[in-house]
């Protein structure tokens, strides 16, 4: 991890915002593979938007599932629901990048909405440290 100002929680929320919009529309094209990756990368996004808004940190680790620990141990607000969508984000991370099968609909649109709640709860959690 590394230190950073808390006012790099405004990048990364515009990203991760910017990221689930383009999966809305993925969505809408029946591109489920775009949908879903564009889902993961909003949820990465927007834990590193939390963790900068409520700590002055970011994950610089190879593993995007250590960002749930330092959110665990510095944002008081993450809890059992955020913990939750960003475990089924990044679940399906690889499956989507990486392997050679294409994800249903269904996978797309569960993706979509852990995507949905975990912005909507770092957005929160960035204008409440009023960065």
């Amino acid at each position: 991890m590394r230190v950073v100002p808390r006012s790099s929680a405004r990048a990364a929320i515009a990203k991760a915002e910017e990221f689930l919009a383009a999966g809305e529309s993925a969505l809408g094209a029946a591109q489920w593979n775009a949908c879903g990756l564009d889902a993961v990368h909003a949820g990465i996004s927007a834990a590193d938007a939390a963790l900068a808004a409520a700590a002055g940190l970011r994950s610089v680790a190879a593993d995007h599932g250590y960002v749930v620990h330092l959110l665990e141990s510095n944002a008081p607000e993450f809890a059992a629901p955020q913990r939750r969508h960003m475990a089924g984000l990044l679940q399906m991370k690889n499956t989507v990048a990486y392997e050679n099968r294409l994800i249903s609909e269904t996978e797309a649109r569960q993706l979509l909405d852990h995507a949905r709640r975990f912005v909507r709860w770092a957005r929160r959690v960035v204008g409440d440290a009023g960065v």
